[in-house]
């Protein structure tokens, strides 16, 4: 029974989106000359409207190919016996629950990584060289693909071997919950601080007229001038970006180095007052507290499989703890790309409608909108997603509805609370 229905649920999970990618596609294909009547009078004058089209189509291209990388990857790993394979020699090696489930969950996780570089390459060296936003060198690319491999494996077995280590202690399901509770909150707290370093480099805001303009936005915030940070994000590409990352003293507002060089003061302020809007709406939590709902559903099935019976033999697999968590989380995973996917890319809109409306409080509607737009422009972002895929997917609303959610309301400048 439990083959039958977690090869239901991954082909209907892959059928689902690649589906939703088609849709996107055929999408694109339908607005490709002609500018959506309700987006054309907002789009600046002189943008490539084809040339936006062509950029979603190709990034869309890089997007249905990872996933069905992943999808075949995942099929061959549980029905080839890949996986039981795998579990043996992991088990031969260090047979203790902790040991071996880290080793089969960094083999998972280098292995996922493998097999999606071709892709990674695609977009880094095909697309974005291609429409110019590519600035990452062949080294840089191998160094950061060496270190986010080495940092995913870390994590996976790290993971999945305290999994396999709790489960098997009497009270097992607390502990676990427990220590999903515990490993997203410090992730939160140290990301800022410990892993983005080994991709970028940081520096403080140089002195000039946009630190004192956002000096005067930290008073009325009471957000900490030290928070904020600006990485090298040229060295790779010329996208601008600006995040919230971290909790508590930790907490930082990164912004790239290609926004804070090239946009007008006012607007890298409105910036930034965005990302401070997040920290103001307290949206790190809000999104751990979804995810930890998440996980906490995982352990809960986890932990049915596991005392269910049938669940290893199924799947011919060794009835040990380390290799039942890992087909257990390889099974939630296909669940979730069809439930839980589309609420949190709900939440993630959410948060963006808020953190801008506190940005027209700090700095005014007009200007957040000017710099919503030069961000659209820049990075040839105005291209709307076809509703489903955006609903699945899009974790920020499309730059059109933020501008008109804006200009809707037009709320005077304060910081508010």
């Amino acid at each position: 029974m439990w083959s039958t229905v977690f090869w239901l649920v991954l082909s209907a999970a892959a059928l689902v989106e690649t589906g939703l990618a088609l849709a996107q596609w055929g999408w694109l294909n339908r607005i490709d000359r002609n500018v959506p009547p309700g987006l054309a009078p907002l789009l600046p004058s002189g943008y490539g409207w084809w040339r936006g089209v062509s950029y979603a189509r190709e990034r869309l291209r890089v997007h249905l190919g990872t996933l069905l990388t992943r999808y075949a990857g995942v099929a061959l790993l549980v029905g080839s016996g890949g996986l039981a394979a795998a579990s043996r020699r992991a088990l031969e090696f260090l047979p203790g629950p902790f040991g071996s489930g880290f080793l089969i969950g960094s083999f998972i996780a280098v292995l996922f990584s493998l097999i999606e570089i071709p892709w990674e390459l695609f977009e880094t060296f095909g697309v974005e060289a291609r429409f110019g936003f590519n600035r990452s060198t062949p080294g840089l690319f191998l160094r950061d693909s060496l270190t986010g491999m080495l940092l995913s494996a870390s994590v996976a077995g790290f993971l999945a071997g305290g999994a396999a280590f709790l489960v098997i202690r009497p009270a097992g399901f607390a502990l676990a919950l427990a220590g999903a509770a515990v490993f997203d909150l410090a992730l939160a707290f140290l990301f800022p601080n410990l892993v983005l370093p080994l991709f970028y480099r940081m520096r403080p805001l140089g002195d000039g007229p946009l630190k004192s303009r956002l000096e005067s936005l930290f008073g009325k915030t009471g957000f900490p001038a030290s928070a904020l940070l600006v990485a090298d994000g040229s060295r790779r590409s010329t996208h601008g970006n600006a995040f919230f990352a971290g909790l508590g003293r930790l907490r930082k507002v990164v912004l790239f180095d290609t926004l804070a060089d090239s946009f007008p003061d006012d607007e890298a302020a409105a910036v930034v007052a965005h990302e401070i809007g997040h920290w103001k709406g307290r949206h790190v939590m809000k999104s751990l507290f979804v995810l930890f709902i998440v996980q906490a559903a995982f352990v809960l099935f986890a932990f049915s499989a596991l005392g269910a019976g049938g669940f290893a033999e199924a799947f011919g697999l060794v009835s040990e703890p380390a290799p039942l968590i890992i087909m257990a989380f390889l099974f939630w995973e296909a669940v979730t790309a069809l439930f839980a996917q589309p609420l949190m890319s709900s939440l993630s809109r959410r948060h963006e409608f808020e953190a801008d409306a506190f940005a027209a409080r700090c700095e005014g509607a007009e200007t957040m909108a000017r710099a919503l737009s030069r961000l659209a422009s820049d990075s040839l972002a105005w291209t709307p997603s076809e509703p489903r895929f955006a609903a699945w997917y899009a974790t920020h609303p499309s730059i059109a509805d933020r501008i008109l959610a804006l200009r809707s309301d037009l709320p005077a400048r304060s910081p508010g609370k």
